[in-house]
């Protein structure tokens, strides 16, 4: 019997879906084999190329003034700005995202290798190794799907961390912006102002009026934009500034016969293009052991900063940003750049708006032409790069900073914590901002940022172990129950509730496990002493409303299969009401036979079975007690007459 050409049992047809699924592997790996292929040279590449051009100038100012934060050469801050961007287009699904360094991860990075002393050197091959390390861990995190971990640190814990990382950025580079010899500027301004005060008086005056120029120029050239014939200004600020106040520099030092007045400038750098050497050896492995705490917060701070800017700029257009996709990009960004001596690489959130506002249509205009510009301006400037002023690349540090801080975050929190109709665990958003400011801007980056994560931790399992558990009440209307509609159940708290005569109802918001079902016990006997004193009698029936209730475990059915037996034994009814999914199924399976035990006659049994709405088991709670009878009395005080409640 002959068999249909191309059936399924074909083995070239297998062999072709086979082919095709590696295909579809690798395309949704490297994005690049999907949206390059389809690059249409007409509408894309002019607005990629002249984007490309300006951030790449953008990236080739700031980078240098994010080498000084980070504690290395100079000349490493335009290295990390060619091959990662290369690297990350290749792995990332962010358009508009400008991969470089960052004065955030900088600050982070010069914290970590501050601790290996004063060889600029040596520090900056201590940078190399942290950067490989940053990036294996981001690339790990991607290829385990690890992503989740990073949203233990909640929103505000991060926004109160990097805003007073803003400030200890600004704080850290006002000593170099007065002109201050670096012998006098250790410990940063606050502690030379409380410490050592008479320091000051060498500060260096023309110094500090280039600063001042500078962070004027810096922080103005926006009001040049609307000016079509100054708008370079504004786009090209860093890199004017660079080129003007370094002839300016040349021309005013050659003129000074002492030296101290002099405006210190970057000095000799190397030319041409890095070379490509392995950042590690075997005798470095002590480094990679001291390295590793300082890499996991790194990499957990460039992947949060990252992200979350991608995740705006693709709402904004309409794409799709996946999370393993930007780890295994960002970590492969890193590690090749740490071939090149590269620092710690992320995504800039302000480029990333400088590259929408360009137009960039694609990754080859936000990062691979980026990559190409920074080279090609290190390749042949490099050498010029003498006469520029050190307090310049101070202040595009400084300027850059001020962008940074939240506090108009910190505000938003604030007038939310102050309204009392929430219950407090919602306004304690504002409680764990200020821990993570505070503890940053005393203990320093590192540790603050260890504590904004231990904050964030602690409320999370707060939270849990404490769910929020709200009694219910019924709101009526004469229509619905002429007409004997459902009613709707609403917090007890509600002007209009009504509780139903006997029964507690209650609803459980959050999953129900092992961590929370002993405070669910507990507040069930808090509401039945409380009952019980005020009206002399006991609950005949207690419903759980499981509307709310995403997951249950099965330690939590044990306890709950316990509940209804001791309430059973008490007199009084338990059920679970509105369940839906799995958990309704695990509760049916688990719990149905319990409950058809606790009722007194075969119908109500029969009942049982059709009941789901929190109305259905309060008229079956009343049936069954109009078969039984009268509730349990009460002894003198309030305390119930049966021993299995105070046990």
């Amino acid at each position: 019997m002959s068999t249909s050409h191309g059936s399924i049992n074909d083995p070239l047809v297998s062999q072709s879906k086979q082919r095709r699924g590696v295909l579809a592997a690798f395309k949704s790996c490297m994005p690049i084999l999907e949206w390059l292929p389809a690059y249409n040279l007409k509408s894309n590449l002019l607005p990629d190329v002249s984007g490309a051009i300006t951030l790449g100038c953008i990236l080739m100012g700031q980078s240098l003034a994010h080498a000084d934060l980070c504690k290395v050469n100079l000349i490493n801050g335009p290295y990390s700005c060619m091959l990662p961007p290369i690297l990350y287009s290749l792995f990332g699904t962010c358009v508009h995202a400008s991969v470089g360094t960052g004065g955030l991860v900088s600050l982070l990075t010069g914290e970590q290798l501050m601790k290996y002393g004063d060889d600029i050197e040596y520090r900056t091959r201590v940078g190399a190794i942290l950067t490989l390390l940053v990036g294996l861990f981001m690339f790990l995190m991607g290829v385990c799907r690890l992503a989740f971990l990073v949203r233990f640190l909640s929103r505000p814990a991060l926004s109160g961390f990097i805003t007073a990382s803003a400030l200890l950025i600004i704080l850290s580079q006002l000593a170099p912006l007065l002109g201050l010899p670096p012998w006098a500027s250790k410990g940063g301004i606050v502690y030379i102002v409380i410490h050592h005060f008479n320091n000051m008086d060498l500060l260096n005056v023309n110094t500090l009026v280039m600063s001042v120029v500078a962070l004027g120029f810096l922080m103005n050239a926006k009001r040049f934009k609307p000016i079509w014939f100054l708008r370079p200004l504004s786009d090209f600020k860093e890199l004017i500034l660079l080129i003007s106040t370094a002839c300016f520099c040349k021309w005013f030092n050659a003129h000074l016969e002492d030296d101290a007045l002099r405006i210190t400038v970057v000095g000799s750098m190397p030319s041409g293009l890095p070379s490509f050497a392995a950042p590690v050896t075997m005798a470095d492995m002590h480094l990679v052991k001291e390295l590793i705490p300082g890499a996991v917060l790194v990499a957990l701070v460039v992947f949060l900063s990252s992200f979350a800017g991608a995740k705006k700029f693709a709402m904004m257009d309409g794409y799709q940003v996946v999370a393993f996709n930007e780890l295994v990009a960002l970590g492969m960004a890193n590690i090749v750049g740490a071939f090149n001596g590269s620092v710690p690489t992320q995504v800039g959130l302000s480029r990333m708006g400088i590259a929408h506002g360009a137009g960039v249509r694609t990754q080859l205009g936000s990062n691979v032409f980026v990559g190409f510009v920074v080279g090609g301006i290190t390749y042949a400037f490099s050498a010029y790069l003498y006469n520029v002023p050190k307090c310049v690349l101070n202040c595009i540090i400084v300027n850059g900073a001020s962008h940074l801080t939240e506090f108009d975050e910190a505000q938003k929190l604030y007038q939310f914590a102050i309204k009392k109709e929430y219950n407090w665990k919602c306004r304690m958003d504002i409680v764990v901002w200020c821990v993570g400011f505070l503890c940053t801007l005393y203990f320093g980056a590192f540790e603050g940022i260890l504590m904004a994560v231990f904050m964030s931790l602690c409320l999370i399992l707060y939270q849990v172990v404490n769910p929020d558990i709200a009694q219910l009440g019924y709101k009526a209307t004469t229509q619905n129950d002429s007409e004997g509609r459902a009613r709707m159940w609403v917090n007890r708290s509600h002007v209009d509730a009504r509780e139903e005569n006997g029964i507690l109802v209650f609803r459980l918001e959050g999953p129900l496990f092992y961590a929370n079902v002993e405070s669910v016990q507990e507040w069930l006997e808090e509401r039945e002493v409380l009952y019980a004193e005020e009206t002399g009698e006991t609950y005949k029936g207690i419903i759980l409303s499981a509307s709310a209730v995403s997951f249950v475990d099965t330690s939590a059915m044990s306890t709950l299969g316990e509940m209804m037996k001791s309430y059973a034994e008490r007199g009084v009814l338990f059920f679970v009401a509105n369940t839906f999914g799995q958990v309704g199924r695990l509760m049916a399976d688990t719990l149905e036979q319990l409950e058809k035990k606790t009722l007194k006659s075969d119908e109500l049994k029969e009942k049982l079975s059709k009941c789901s709405s929190i109305d259905d088991y309060v008229a079956l709670i009343n049936e069954n007690s109009e078969a039984v009878g009268k509730r349990m009395p009460l002894l003198r005080g309030g305390s119930l007459c049966s021993e299995q409640f105070h046990k």
